[in-house]
């Protein structure tokens, strides 16, 4: 048997989701850092620009294999202990990179810290979990991902600058001091116990079963449908924002700052709507992210209606992560808690890949840039058709009550005595 440890202030949980907050922002301006020094790597390294964006898809590619063999394998391992190992694992991805003289190298550093990355997103989560009253899980969880929203509203720029400034050398030494940094209070965070006791661990199948619960798999799948959407249209968005709607190269960047400023509306709305109700949250905030990629493709021919759908799209999309990682979170039990989040992770970088890809192919056909927002709604669509579904569905296994309020996970006996 194991417990959390949770602060017993309310002063002591802010400071808590504040270091989880910190923590996602340094992973994710570590993931995405990359986009604004491709160039450069490229030039550095005497390779193509494809070549190069190999950086990005091996990264993606590394959380979505390496996050579920993590968690199966690391299960026993006491939580704090893990996470200290990780954190260092991500640093060395990062020195790795900085110091590389070549592409093979660089690409090898990218692929220790995506590794690492892949296991510490669901540690944060499950630690900002239990850190809060279960009526206040939801809005713990979009103060987690909020990090990742500030990530692109502040990393990528400063980042970026970084690089042009200095090297893109320097922009991988600044994200490993930073991780540094947060090593320490993180890591008194993290309770000194076991992800699953020796009782629980009967083979792994207590711990595996969670990927045979139908409402995991719905989750996950609507997560991925989601992050194929966003990506559809987002992977391209420079052109898409230049040559499709007409847009200067200098009106870029403040473009994409207001995306990062809608996510960040957007993600601290979805944290409370996810607080009345997860289930009705996820369609709301799904149906949003529908709407306003079939509403940017409708309007790419005006830039002022685009400007607003675009910080609608950005609101929309991060609105949607804390509902769904809430969601997973009250369907898993306690000791599955860890893989299950390991594998909403996979599941959000293999709908990136997706996207990316589908982007591509509709790119490739000759069709205009323009339709790239209208096919990520379509996809988004079928998203929504997957929340609605289970929102009915719970109200039928459950007449009278809502369709889900944030409360604690479903655990079976034992796994309601224990926490990651």
């Amino acid at each position: 048997m194991h417990t959390s440890q949770k602060p017993s202030t309310e002063r002591g949980s802010a400071w808590a989701l504040a270091v989880l907050t910190l923590c996602s922002f340094t992973l994710g301006t570590g993931e995405i850092m990359i986009a604004g020094l491709l160039p450069d790597i490229a030039a550095d390294a005497g390779v193509s620009l494809s070549t190069a964006g190999l950086l990005v898809s091996s990264f993606a590619m590394t959380v979505v294999i390496g996050g579920p063999v993590l968690a199966l394998t690391t299960g026993r391992a006491r939580r704090r202990h893990l996470l200290i190992a990780l954190m260092i694992t991500y640093v060395l991805g990062n020195v790795v990179s900085a110091a590389a003289t070549s592409f093979w190298p660089l690409a090898i550093g990218r692929i220790i810290a995506a590794l690492a990355h892949s296991a510490l997103m669901p540690l944060f989560f499950g630690i900002a979990a239990d850190v809060v009253p279960p009526h206040k899980r939801g809005m713990a969880v979009a103060r987690v991902s909020l990090g990742f929203s500030l990530a692109m509203i502040a990393g990528l720029p400063i980042g970026t600058a970084l690089g042009q400034w200095l090297s893109w050398r320097a922009t991988f030494w600044a994200v490993a001091a930073l991780t540094l940094a947060v090593a320490v209070p993180v890591a008194a965070l993290a309770p000194n116990t076991p992800g699953i006791s020796a009782d629980e661990d009967r083979g792994r199948l207590a711990e595996l079963r969670v990927l045979g619960d139908r409402r995991v798999q719905i989750v996950t799948g609507i997560t991925a449908l989601c992050a194929a959407a966003s990506f559809t249209a987002y992977t391209y968005v420079t052109p898409l924002l230049t040559d499709a709607v007409g847009f200067g190269e200098s009106a870029v960047t403040p473009l994409l700052l207001l995306f990062g400023i809608g996510g960040t509306v957007g993600n601290l709305i979805g944290g409370r709507l996810t607080d009345r109700s997860v289930l009705g949250a996820v369609s709301v905030c799904v149906a949003a992210l529908a709407g306003s990629l079939l509403l940017l493709g409708a309007t790419t021919s005006f830039k002022t209606p685009v400007v607003g759908f675009l910080f609608l799209f950005g609101a929309a999309y991060y609105a949607v992560m804390p509902a769904v990682n809430t969601r997973l979170l009250n369907v898993a039990s306690q000791q599955a808690r860890t893989l299950a989040l390991t594998v909403q992770s996979s599941a959000f970088n293999l709908g990136t890949a997706l996207g990316g890809w589908l982007g591509g192919r509709v790119i490739a056909t000759g069709a205009p840039l323009g339709w790239l927002p209208a096919v990520g709604g379509g996809v988004a669509v079928l998203a929504l058709v997957f929340a609605l579904v289970e929102a009915a569905g719970e109200r039928r296994r459950s007449p009278g009550a809502e369709p889900e309020a944030t409360g604690p996970a479903v655990e079976t006996p034992k796994a309601a005595e224990s926490t990651v």
